[in-house]
């Protein structure tokens, strides 16, 4: 068991270093008003991303976003005077805070008892498998013979078969 939970651990150490390293985009760092249009959907009946819409909200918008990184604005102040204007629906991704950080925390946590689940129910089959699996007959039992030659064990297999079929047929 202990060498199950080392590799659930691994996959998840390794799933968190993964996901930090393709968070932070390259172009994030140069152009901050596309990383703050990349979490904004635009509030138009289109229900695109802001950065790849092309209606005429969304250009809008996005100029809007331009302003006021241009005016000095974090992303917070403008995330935050955009859900004052259009709710909290505007976000791409809900902010994990109250209620919300259940939609943050329930995939992890689903995530991690679903392997829990799977590793205990393979540890038990294999356990049953290595219960229910017949001892290695001795080495000077009736059948040593035939472990080391497979002709005479296939020769064996055959004339018991012809016998049961013989059998069956009377």
């Amino acid at each position: 068991m202990t060498r199950a939970l080392r590799l659930l651990l691994g996959v998840l150490v390794g799933s968190v270093l993964l996901s930090g390293a393709l968070s932070a985009p390259a172009y994030a760092k140069k152009d901050p008003a596309k990383t703050i249009t990349d979490g904004i959907i635009c509030p138009c009946s289109c229900g695109e991303i802001l950065t790849g819409c092309t209606c005429e909200t969304g250009k809008a918008m996005r100029a809007y976003v331009d302003d006021e990184v241009k005016g000095g604005k974090t992303k917070d102040q403008i995330e935050a005077a955009l859900v004052n204007q259009y709710g909290e629906v505007i976000l791409g991704a809900p902010k994990a805070k109250g209620f919300n950080l259940l939609v943050w925390a329930a995939p992890v946590v689903a995530t991690v008892m679903g392997l829990l689940i799977a590793s205990f129910v393979l540890v038990r089959w294999r356990r049953r498998n290595q219960a229910a699996a017949p001892a290695a007959p001795p080495a000077d039992g009736p059948d040593a013979p035939f472990r080391t030659d497979p002709d005479a064990r296939d020769a064996a297999l055959r004339a018991r078969a012809e016998e049961e079929y013989r059998r069956l047929q009377e």
